[in-house]
C-alpha cells in the first residue's frame, strides 16, 4: 500500500509539474506578444517579419513607388531618405536573417497596398542552392511548399507548430537587448572606447545625423561594430572590419535549383497578376569568386527585370564586414540604385 501511494503521488507531481510548465509558457508567450505589440509602432519595430509588416502598415503604406524586400543586406544597404530627396516614395522591407523563402508572408499585404514596384534582393548563389525551409513559416509559405514539395511542406508544418512558442521568434532581439544592458555596466569596455590621452568627457556621437535618419535603436554588437535601426524602417552599420582578400578558387555555379526558381516564380506571378512590377537584384558580394551565366537566370524569370550587382564596384573601406556595407557604403549603394531605378 505505501509503495502504491508513493507511485500515485509521484505521477501526480509529474502531471502537476507539466501543467505548471505549460501554464508558464503560455503566460510567457502572451507577455512576449504584448511586449512585441508595444515595441512595434509607427516609429519603432522589432527585427522580424511580423513586426516589420506591422510597421509598414502604420506608415502610410499606399502609394509607395518602390518596396525593397530582402534580408539584412536590404535593411542595412538601402537609404529611404536618399530616394525621398529625389521624390521617390519607398519602404525598406529588409529583415535580418530573412531569406526569399520568408517572403510569401508579405504577399497578402503587398497585393492590398499595391506599390508600383517590388524589388526583391537576394544573393545569386541562393538561386543554385537547395530550397530551404522558412525560419518562421506562415500559412502563406506552407501553401508554397505544398505546391512545390510535399516533404518540405511537412517539414515547414512541423516548424510552424514549433514556432507557436514565441520565444523562438524573439530570441535574437532578446539576446541583443540583454547584451546591450550588460555593456552599460562593462567598465573595461568604457575605457576601450577612449584614447589613452583623452578625458572621459567627449562629445556624444549624433547617430541620426551621421546616417541621415532618426535612429531609435543602437546596438554595439562588438567593440568595432554598431548596428542602428531607424524610425522609417531603415538600418545602418558603423564600423569597418573586413578580412583581407584571399586568393580563392573560382567556383562555377552550373545548374539553377528548379525548386528555388519555381518558388520565386510563384511569388512573382502573384504580384504581377495584381499589376505590380517586379525586379530582382542580385546583391553585391565582397571579393566575389562565383561564376555563373546571367542569361540563364534571365531566361528562367522571363520578363522580370534582373539587375546584377554581384560585382558592384566599391572599395573595401565601405564595407562593415565581409557581408554588409557600412553606412558610407550604404549611401553610395543607394545613390547607385537611385540612378538605375528612378
Amino acid at each position: 500500500m505505501p509503495v502504491n501511494f508513493y507511485i500515485l503521488t509521484f505521477k501526480r507531481k509529474i502531471v502537476l509539474s507539466f501543467i505548471l510548465i505549460l501554464i508558464n509558457l503560455i503566460i510567457f508567450d502572451i507577455s512576449l506578444d504584448f511586449i512585441a505589440n508595444l515595441k512595434t509602432t509607427k516609429t519603432t519595430f522589432i527585427n522580424n517579419k511580423f513586426s516589420k509588416i506591422r510597421h509598414l502598415q502604420l506608415n502610410n503604406p499606399h502609394n509607395k513607388d518602390i518596396i525593397f524586400m530582402g534580408s539584412s543586406k536590404t535593411l542595412y544597404h538601402v537609404s529611404t531618405n536618399i530616394f525621398r530627396k529625389n521624390n521617390i516614395n519607398i519602404y525598406n522591407l529588409g529583415i535580418s536573417g530573412a531569406q526569399f523563402e520568408d517572403y510569401p508572408a508579405f504577399m497578402p499585404y503587398l497585393k492590398t497596398i499595391k506599390p508600383k514596384k517590388i524589388v526583391i534582393s537576394l544573393p545569386v548563389i541562393s538561386l543554385y542552392w537547395k530550397l530551404e525551409i522558412a525560419k518562421y513559416p506562415t500559412q502563406e509559405e506552407l501553401k508554397y511548399y505544398y505546391d512545390i514539395d510535399k516533404v518540405k511542406f511537412l517539414q515547414s508544418s512541423e516548424q510552424w507548430i514549433v514556432n507557436r512558442h514565441l520565444f523562438l521568434q524573439y530570441s535574437e532581439p532578446i539576446f541583443y537587448k540583454i547584451k546591450s544592458v550588460y555593456r552599460k555596466f562593462d567598465v573595461k569596455n568604457k575605457f576601450k572606447q577612449q584614447d589613452n590621452n583623452q578625458s572621459l568627457i567627449t562629445k556624444p556621437l549624433d547617430y541620426s545625423e551621421l546616417v541621415d535618419c532618426n535612429v531609435f535603436d543602437i546596438k554595439h554588437t562588438s567593440d568595432i561594430k554598431t548596428t542602428l535601426k531607424c524610425s522609417n524602417g531603415d538600418g545602418a552599420i558603423i564600423g569597418n572590419h573586413v578580412k583581407p582578400k584571399e586568393r580563392r578558387e573560382l567556383k562555377h555555379l552550373k545548374k539553377l535549383n528548379p525548386q528555388s526558381i519555381k518558388y520565386l516564380q510563384k511569388m512573382i506571378s502573384s504580384l504581377t497578376e495584381n499589376n505590380i512590377e517586379v525586379s530582382i537584384i542580385l546583391e553585391p558580394m565582397l571579393h566575389n569568386n562565383y561564376e555563373y551565366k546571367l542569361d540563364e537566370i534571365k531566361q528562367a524569370f522571363g520578363k522580370t527585370e534582373i539587375i546584377d550587382l554581384t560585382n558592384f564596384n566599391i572599395k573595401d573601406e565601405f564595407w562593415s564586414d565581409n557581408s554588409h556595407l557600412n553606412y558610407k557604403g550604404r549611401e553610395k549603394y543607394s545613390k547607385y540604385l537611385l540612378t538605375i531605378l528612378k
